[in-house]
């Protein structure tokens, strides 16, 4: 079918709820159905009296006959005429229905103004069923009455008033009337229920429309936090108040523009707590969700209220008011949030609460995201179109199994979980099931798209008994240790076997986890080997025969029990087919990436600036990053006695938790060493816009080194041995320069000289890795594979 959407366009134009709602209304029927969708919208204003009924006539005499079905959306594109006409109801023109009493008491014009004109158009809005003959007529008669207005008086063209109620309740009547609609369907249970917006018995099914962002996440619990039109039916003033009854050092952020702002920040003027953030982008709003520890939304009598639905989505807990209107769908008192009375004192209450019971906050959290997670864009289309007009297919779940968390994302594993699971879930319901060390917590977190990040902690046993063996060794042995000892940590194996019992997919990341096989039932199961390095290579060199051999026992038998394989790059491949005899068109390429998004290309003059504003400008700086790896140990140990000593007026940042390990194993570092440790992601991007060149001179290891296009993305030039740009399709002398190791002195020299060379080498690289190696072309041919074999 051809469908067309029809709803107003206001003037001024601004993007609202309801915009974000038509344009996700569209996509969802053309991304999850066989039809094809047009939005179409008329310029609608409602300043007066006149600009409404002329609004109502445009989309009367709108002619969609060319289409094979309309869905009307809110006042007045129920005009629209069509034969097979539905409306999904955001709502009227509430000033004139349920709000009215607010604006004007008067119901009825005075009898002594009934005349004339006036008088016939009222007779018209009498009629119990109107036909098109009554509107045409109205109409006709409202246009000479325009003509004639000098003659009336002004009283009755009063907006909102009496008269222009009449005649859009006869309108509204007549356009949502059964002759005219098939069928009725209502953005909530709210809107459904108020009187007069539906005809009496008609059958109303209610369809929550979720929010045109998918990619929610809940990561800490920090602050308090709304976003809304400020305007009064928001109630913002109720939260400023509230927090005077909140003694906690706690900010209250509020985002949002709206004609009451002036008075809210005078209001709030007093309490430093309080942040007016004005309008935030799609990605702060994110980031706002993500570390609220509560979200707080009390407007009155609410239609929706996209505020809760993303704040769940967020998985956090809610609090709202008795009188909030379409929150009560969702929130449940006590279990996703808080009720109470719309009162600044009570809602203080519930605020203290959640901050001192962070624990309360997190638990409800989950079951707030719980009971929203099924409202999806598919669902949406799925209901209003019908189930068997749309391509209609269950998420398959897939279950990924590590040996740490993917997040925050620091190190380099951890980056490549996070990032390409993250987008993974857009497509497949997608949970990360870490067995993490024993010192930490057991977490859930709601990452990006949905994405589900489950931390089980070790158990006492299995990690005493890893601190014994690794004080004998004088290793680090965290991850082989998982072959013989994850068989002690219990609790991570029930929820294991919990998950993996509604899992489509299961992926072992890395190969030391393949050892639960022993306690799942894997029939029916795809199971995929995700291989970051070949881990028996990487190994071997460092940890002694009899722990290489369990690392190459073990691999093996993830290669060869796996339906897939996937490595980062084509060395990686043909050193699984030559060691484990497996065939190549099991394994499938999924390089390394990064987000270009993110880290941006830096500009020249800032790098500058920041030189000399933390006082290095006279000084060349050069880029070393690593986490704990034994190829990252070899390479600082390089770095610092090889290139360093030579190099006393450079100075050498080093960035990861590299760091801790050096010193372990060697000591101090040299004066012109700087290093940072373990930092977060924006703190990494500060650092690397101090550094003149990066180097990477790595001698052993497999897979693609992550940091080599983070250098790239920022624009950092690039020294590398060949082994450090293993698995790059880049050249030398054009994206970076790559040498042995006795050539690196030399080419640092040579870089910090020329310009030129610095320039070429920034811009080529930058370009390859938006080419090449972003993380969503990356994971669009994971999506493509795991589609092919998931979906027949």
């Amino acid at each position: 079918m051809k469908i067309a959407i029809v709803a107003p366009s206001p003037v001024p134009f601004t993007i609202g709820g309801a915009e974000l709602l038509l344009s996700g209304m569209q996509d969802a029927i053309n991304n999850y159905t066989s039809h094809q969708c047009e939005l179409i919208k008329l310029t609608t204003k409602e300043d007066t009296f006149w600009d409404l009924i002329g609004s109502y006539y445009k989309f009367y005499q709108l002619d969609l006959s060319h289409f094979d079905m309309v869905i009307s959306t809110k006042y007045p594109s129920w005009m629209t005429r069509h034969s097979n006409h539905i409306v999904y109801m955001l709502h009227p023109l509430r000033g004139l229905y349920d709000t009215y009493h607010l604006c004007n008491s008067c119901t009825e014009l005075p009898d002594q103004l009934k005349t004339g004109l006036v008088k016939e158009i009222l007779d018209i809005t009498e009629v119990r069923i109107g036909k098109v003959k009554d509107v045409d007529d109205l109409f006709q008669k409202l246009f000479q009455l325009r003509s004639e207005q000098d003659n009336y008086s002004k009283e009755i063209f009063t907006f909102p008033g009496p008269f222009i109620r009449k005649i859009i309740y006869f309108l509204d009547r007549w356009a949502l009337s059964y002759e005219n609609i098939r069928e009725y369907f209502s953005i909530s249970e709210n809107v459904k229920g108020r009187q007069d917006y539906f005809p009496p018995s008609a059958r109303v099914k209610v369809i929550y429309p979720p929010s045109k962002i998918e990619d929610f996440e809940c990561r800490g619990f920090e602050y308090l936090f709304t976003v809304s039109r400020l305007d009064s039916p928001k109630r913002i003033d109720m939260l400023i108040e509230a927090m005077r009854f909140v003694p906690h050092d706690i900010r209250l952020k509020i985002a949002g523009e709206g004609s009451e702002k002036t008075r809210l920040m005078e209001l709030a003027q007093d309490d430093a707590r309080i942040e007016f953030l004005g309008f935030v982008t799609e990605n702060e709003l994110i980031d706002l969700y993500a570390n609220a520890l509560v979200i707080l939304f009390v407007p009155l009598d609410e239609d929706y209220g996209y505020v809760t639905v993303e704040g769940m989505a967020s998985a956090k807990p809610v609090i709202t008011t008795f009188d909030s209107g379409g929150p009560l769908e969702f929130v449940s008192d006590l279990k996703t949030g808080f009720i109470v009375d719309p009162d600044p004192k009570h809602i203080a209450d519930k605020i203290n609460f959640f901050v001192e019971h962070v624990e309360e906050a997190r638990k409800m959290g989950l079951l707030a995201n719980e009971k929203v997670k099924n409202i999806s864009w598919k669902n949406f289309a799925a209901k209003l179109i019908g189930k068997r007009d749309t391509h209609y297919q269950r998420k398959k779940n897939v279950l990924v199994l590590a040996t740490y968390s993917c997040y925050p994302p620091r190190g380099g594993g951890q980056q490549r979980l996070y990032n390409i699971y993250s987008r993974l879930a857009k497509k497949f319901d997608v949970t990360i099931c870490s067995i993490v060390e024993n010192d930490k917590e057991e977490q859930k977190f709601i990452l990006g798209n949905g994405l589900i990040q489950i931390c089980v902690p070790q158990s006492i046993e299995h990690a005493r008994c890893q601190k014994e063996i690794e004080g004998k060794t004088g290793l680090n042995l965290y991850d082989i240790l998982m072959i013989d000892l994850v068989e002690r940590s219990n609790a991570y194996i029930e929820k294991v076997k919990k998950l993996a019992d509604d899992a489509d997919i299961i992926i072992f990341s890395h190969p030391y986890l393949f050892m639960l096989k022993e306690w799942l039932n894997l029939n029916e199961k795809i199971i995929i080997y995700e291989s970051h390095n070949v881990e028996y290579l990487l190994k071997k060199d460092y940890v002694g025969v009899p722990y290489s051999q369990k690392v190459f026992d073990i691999e093996k038998e993830a290669v060869e029990r796996s339906d897939i394989v996937f490595t980062t790059s084509d060395e990686d491949k043909e050193y699984l087919r030559l060691l484990y005899g497996i065939e190549q068109n099991k394994i499938l390429v999924t390089p390394n990436g990064v987000d270009a998004s993110k880290i941006e290309l830096i500009d020249q003059e800032e790098r500058k600036w920041l030189k000399k504003e933390v006082g290095l400008s006279d000084r060349n700086t050069i880029l070393f990053i690593g986490s704990w790896h034994p190829p990252n140990l070899e390479a600082l140990k390089f770095i610092i006695d090889g290139i360093a000593t030579k190099l006393p007026e450079c100075i050498f940042l080093v960035i990861g938790s590299i760091k801790q390990y050096y010193v372990h194993e060697y000591g101090k570092f040299p004066k012109n060493v700087l290093t940072f440790g373990v930092v977060d992601e924006d703190e990494k991007y500060e650092l690397y816009k101090l550094a003149d060149l990066a180097i990477n001179p790595m001698f052993s290891g497999s897979g693609t080194n992550l940091k080599m296009l983070d250098y790239m993305s920022s624009g950092i030039p690039v020294i590398s041995t060949p082994t450090g740009a293993r698995g790059l399709d880049i050249e030398n002398g054009k994206h970076a320069l790559i040498c042995t190791e006795d050539q690196m002195h030399e080419k640092i020299i040579e870089l910090l000289n020329t310009e030129l060379l610095r320039d070429k080498l920034r811009v080529n690289a930058r370009d390859i890795v938006e080419s090449k190696y972003s993380w969503d072309r990356i994971t669009r041919s994971i999506i493509i594979k795991l589609k092919e074999i998931a979906y027949t």
